[in-house]
């Protein structure tokens, strides 16, 4: 049986414990730091991130010496320090594989930390007098912690809640529900994708026949939107005296501006997802092959402007959506490495790099330069990238690529 996680986000009114709770989240992170510190010493070593190592004796070491009198449910304080031990593996795979520049050790102490609830934890109340509420367990000493929630809130789903975080956002605290959903196997179908994720346009895909491009005209305009919010604001701030009531106020407003515009992108990229697994799911797809695109933001630099708009490439945030959303229908996923898939024609085999957004060979073969990424993508897949195949992809039978574009919503008079 498969699984697939979604979040929930509800915003909740602030309650005078919320700030110690944190705090106390805080505490037991910064204690693993301690005992990770006297772990290593005992084990021989200089210094712990000198030269790390860690295993499951040392977890359970740690877990072992972990106070236990914490404000904090015994399961959100586990839920830290499996948190903390999973940082640290990150950390060491990303040293390993070179995939960012200069990882960050997690050895830092913190003064506020999201705190996570585990289902035996959570508890929910209908009663018709108080309404519907939210009854979440803390330490054994400790009284319960008890949230309202609105009475549209659908307590019928509350078996499928894997996990609750208490989370501080700018200003305003938030319940983020983490819902867990089995998945009935499912037969798939036998095609093949290729999808080449761009800036200018989110996702190009080739299906051996047809390709389809989705305009990324409306995201790009809320990015530049949002940079020219940013500076806006940053210069205004910047006159002001630091945390004096107009630093506070134009503070507050500047993110709240920045949380609209960036749920307005994270809305248009689930609609460009969507529709694109949709059209896989009534296509009969079954595996979607995705350029890897790991790491290059640390060999670009095409001038102040152009690093800008690459920078804001929200390409991971992408392949996370099609992936998780592949999933539910039961789509596998793969990524390769897209070196020279834009470079290469698909009719010759000859590498060009295009100039412009359209791809001409020396050949004949012209096409849309995305549509070649896409195109090649697949055949690297396939393994016949540059195996020359002019009967097959003329341009006279190449079909032209259909757009789709996302059209900004307009606000009602």
């Amino acid at each position: 049986m498969a699984y697939f996680h979604r979040t929930k986000i509800l915003k909740v009114k602030k309650q005078s414990c919320f700030s110690g709770i944190q705090e106390a989240s805080a505490s037991v992170w910064n204690e693993c730091l301690r005992l990770m510190e006297v772990y290593q010493w005992r084990r021989g070593y200089p210094h712990a991130h000198d030269n790390f190592w860690f295993g499951k004796d040392c977890e359970g070491w740690v877990d072992k010496n972990l106070s236990k009198s914490q404000p904090l449910h015994s399961q959100s304080i586990q839920a830290i320090r499996k948190q903390y031990f999973k940082s640290w593996k990150s950390y060491s795979a990303l040293k390993k594989s070179g995939g960012v520049m200069n990882p960050k050790p997690p050895n830092k102490c913190k003064k506020y930390m999201t705190t996570r609830w585990l289902k035996s934890a959570i508890t929910f109340v209908d009663n018709s007098l108080l309404g519907k509420r939210l009854v979440l367990s803390m330490g054994s000493d400790n009284a319960k912690l008890g949230i309202q929630l609105p009475s549209n809130f659908n307590i019928s789903e509350a078996e499928h809640i894997a996990t609750i975080d208490l989370v501080y956002n700018y200003g305003q605290w938030e319940l983020h529900f983490s819902y867990r959903y089995e998945v009935a196997e499912t037969e798939t179908g036998e095609g093949i994708v290729g999808v080449d994720i761009g800036e200018i346009h989110p996702m190009v895909s080739h299906d051996g026949t047809d390709t389809h491009i989705y305009n990324g005209r409306y995201i790009r305009s809320l990015y530049r939107l949002r940079s020219k919010v940013l500076s806006e604001f940053s210069h205004a701030i910047s006159r002001c005296k630091r945390h004096s009531k107009r630093w506070w106020k134009l503070t507050r407003r500047k993110w709240q501006r920045i949380t609209k515009i960036d749920n307005q992108i994270k809305d248009a990229l689930h609609k460009q997802t969507s529709t694109f697994l949709k059209y896989c799911k009534d296509k009969g797809i079954g595996t979607l092959v995705i350029g890897d695109l790991t790491g290059i933001r640390e060999h670009i630099n095409y001038g102040k402007r152009a690093n800008q708009r690459l920078h804001q490439w929200a390409f991971g945030k992408i392949t996370s959506l099609i992936t998780y959303k592949a999933k539910v229908l039961g789509i596998k996923v793969v990524q390769i490495d897209e070196a020279y898939t834009s470079q290469t024609c698909p009719a010759c085999g000859n590498r060009k790099k295009p100039n412009n957004r359209e791809y001409a060979c020396k050949c004949g073969f012209t096409y849309h330069r995305d549509g070649v990424g896409a195109i090649n993508i697949l055949r690297k897949y396939q393994g016949c990238l540059g195996d020359p195949v002019v009967a097959a992809m003329g341009s006279s039978r190449m079909a032209p690529p259909l757009g789709f574009r996302l059209e900004a919503p307009v606000a009602l008079a």
